[in-house]
Formats: C-alpha cells, structure tokens, sequence
C-alpha cells in the first residue's frame, strides 16, 4: 500500500513538473503583442501585409525552417542596424526596448510570435 501511495505521489509531481515547463517555454501571445505595440512594431509592420517594413508573415517566410531564426530577429530587433524602407530611403531600425531592460526572454517571445505568423 505504501509503495503505491509513494507511485501515485511521484506520478502526480511528475505531471506537475511537465506541466509546469510546457507552459513556462510556451509562446505568451498576448504578453508579445503588447510589446510590439509598447515599441510601436506596428507602425511599420503588420501581421500579413507589408508596410514601410515587411510583415510578420514575410519574416517567417523568410526564416522558415532555418536554424538561428529566433537569434536572427532578435538581433534585428536589437541592434539598430539601417534598414531600407518600402520608398527606398534607409533608417535605423528602432531598438525594441523591454522592462526590465533587455530582458532576453520577452525579446525571444517576441521574435518566437514574428516568426509563427502563417497565412490565414
């Protein structure tokens, strides 16, 4: 009866744990695209059609498939590299700033929800 009663405790703790790191990795929609509209991502770009900057779903497109894409956009989003805009003039992309700053987990969401846009 103990060891059964140890077996149902370990079971129940091991499902806890699985659960618990699924949704600790899992991709936070909502808390992505409230950073978007925090950096104003969306004045620029939008999910499928492409404005001064191409869409989320182009970005995807463009990265499907290949390894490194999630560092790829963050690095985009982060170092202010000159990008060239759809009337041809250049700027600086803008720094995606995050509270507290650079905290890597909330760019990696937001470069995890770019990069899972697909056509409707």
């Amino acid at each position: 009866m103990k060891s059964l009663a140890a077996f149902a405790s370990t079971a129940v703790l091991a499902l806890s744990a699985t659960a618990f790191s699924t949704a600790v990795y899992a991709l936070d929609v909502e808390a992505a695209k409230g950073l978007a509209e925090q950096n104003n991502c969306m004045q620029c770009h939008s999910l499928r059609k492409d404005k001064d900057g191409p869409s989320f779903m182009k970005t995807a497109e463009k990265y499907k498939g290949k390894a490194g894409a999630v560092d790829e956009v963050i690095k985009h989003m982060t170092l202010g590299k000159d990008v060239k805009l759809a009337d041809g003039t250049s700027e600086k992309h803008k720094i995606a700033k995050t509270m507290p700053a650079n905290d890597k987990a909330q760019l990696k969401n937001l470069a995890e929800y770019v990069l899972s846009i697909q056509p409707k």
